[in-house]
């Protein structure tokens, strides 16, 4: 998959893929969806590969009666800021 993608790479990371235990308040829960750590460890493949990861978005994040959804979307957020700052050093 990662040898088709073009040079430079932007992803767009939409929570709503993630299995629903993840982020239960999301939009649109998918059930069976990813986890987080496959999903990083494609984007790892895309650092490694050589391809440019240029920017991301982060978007569908729930709203809950608790911090859940909130603590999920910021640890994605985390280690998406540092998977870019890797790809870019």
């Amino acid at each position: 998959m990662v040898s088709h993608l073009p040079e430079k790479v932007y992803i767009s990371f939409d929570i709503d893929g993630l299995d629903p235990k993840l982020c239960p308040h999301t939009g649109t829960p998918v059930p069976g969806g990813f986890e987080t750590e496959q999903i990083f460890y494609l984007i790892r493949r895309i650092v490694q590969s050589g391809r440019k990861f240029i920017g991301f978005d982060l978007v569908e994040i729930g709203v809950g009666d608790t911090e859940w959804d909130a603590n999920v979307g910021a640890r994605i957020l985390w280690k998406l800021s540092n998977l870019l700052v890797a790809s870019n050093s």
